[in-house]
């Protein structure tokens, strides 16, 4: 098949730092290529160096002129970008011959095509990543978003979600056959990640090789709950007495700020309630790092903390579980589902720091378990949720629509 898969337009493909939705649909690229497809993806020019044209590993990556807004809100900039990238695509895609699949998986570009023409709406293929549909109490953004997403399933020819009680949500609140909707999981590289990384130069960078390592990684903000992770961290080192712990905090803050308190940014009430609890010397912001080193922070590390309140298929959980490393997770989304709770990992209530120490402090005091679940972990990753399995379900789902 001749398969053309869209980036958003906001993070670089390849991602050098961060992005989850950018690495998912450089795996699926990568296993489509391997499997003989005729693949390519549409990212746009980041600076003025970029080719119209590269290849990576033979994979080809076209990259076209538009400009990401810097001058708004976050939100409107995001938009902006869109729309903008979205005309430039769709001129790209007049001129393309033979393409039999175009995949998108951000709302306003899909739309943009979509609206642009009709040829392109016949073929477009959309994933749904968001996570706003799973908020107890949405905000007017949100229910703006989920209703041009609805606008969105019903204009794609097939969409795709990450699991079965979304994809139910999701036709019920856009009106849409079942059959227009297919479940696929996401997966993840499991050579790039695996226990076995040297991480000698991380232990040093970190000054972390006297301590037990719990890492959080993802965008600080209020839906991945990272409050709580500090809440809990003062209950495991204040009131429990665990010394020999340190929490790494990967991720971007203001860069993606998605909520602000009355007193300020959410970052900075986190960074507040570090000092509060006096633990600037056992908490970590590292920002955002590269790839590289954050798939050996992962080995590195004891557990994997995510805590969020509102979530949909954090890519984190299965980088971890790839990792061999046990998961502590909340009851949102498709963690549920992806974290055995007891053999690979636990599951807590969203929002209860308590329940997240508890579990944390059983992981640092049982180092035979804490090795026993991490490798129950891997093997679940390799069993169901590895790239060459999500890359099989996702071709099958674009042939039966042929």
């Amino acid at each position: 098949m001749n398969i053309l898969l869209v980036s958003g337009g906001w993070v670089r493909i390849p991602p050098q730092e961060g992005g989850g939705a950018e690495a998912f649909i450089l795996n699926l690229a990568r296993q489509f290529f391997n499997m003989g497809h005729v693949v390519t993806i549409i990212d746009r020019k980041y600076t003025a160096d970029d080719v119209e044209v590269e290849y990576m590993d033979g994979l080809k990556i076209v990259r076209l002129e538009a400009p990401r807004f810097k001058s708004f809100k976050f939100t409107l900039n995001f938009v902006m970008t869109q729309i903008y990238f979205g005309c430039r695509v769709n001129k790209y895609l007049k001129k393309a011959d033979n393409v039999e699949v175009v995949h998108v998986y951000t709302t306003m570009l899909g739309l943009v095509l979509v609206f642009l023409s009709g040829s392109t709406r016949k073929k477009l293929f959309y994933t749904s990543l968001g996570l706003r549909r799973d908020k107890k109490s949405p905000g007017i953004g949100d229910r703006i978003a989920i209703w041009l997403e609805n606008q969105m399933v019903k204009k794609a020819k097939q969409t795709t979600i990450a699991n079965e009680l979304m994809a139910e949500k999701l036709i019920r609140q856009s009106k849409v056959e079942a059959k227009r909707v297919s479940v696929v999981h996401i997966g993840v590289d499991t050579e790039q990640y695996n226990p076995n990384h040297n991480t000698s130069e991380i232990v040093k960078k970190y000054a972390i090789a006297n301590d037990n390592i719990v890492l959080f990684v993802g965008r600080i903000c209020a839906d991945k709950g990272v409050e709580y992770l500090v809440k809990a961290a003062d209950i495991v080192v204040n009131r429990c007495g665990k010394e020999n712990v340190r929490f790494l905090i990967v991720g971007p803050s203001e860069q993606f700020e998605t909520h602000n308190t009355k007193t300020g940014s959410y970052t900075e009430k986190v960074n507040q309630l570090v000092d509060d609890f006096g633990l600037r010397e056992k908490v970590i912001f590292t920002g955002i790092v590269p790839i590289d080193e954050k798939i050996k922070l992962y080995t590195a590390c004891d557990m994997v903390v995510i805590p969020s309140v509102a979530d949909l298929d954090p890519q984190v959980q299965i980088e971890a579980m790839a990792s061999g490393k046990p998961v502590i997770g909340t009851n949102v989304g498709t963690m549920p589902r992806r974290i055995e709770d007891g053999k690979s990992g636990f599951i807590t209530d969203p929002a209860d720091e308590k329940q997240l120490a508890e579990k944390i402090i059983y992981l640092l005091d049982n180092s035979e378990e804490r090795a026993k679940m991490g490798e129950c972990a891997r093997k679940t990753v390799e069993e169901k949720y590895s790239a060459e399995k999500m890359a099989a379900r996702m071709l099958e789902v674009f042939k039966d629509q042929k």
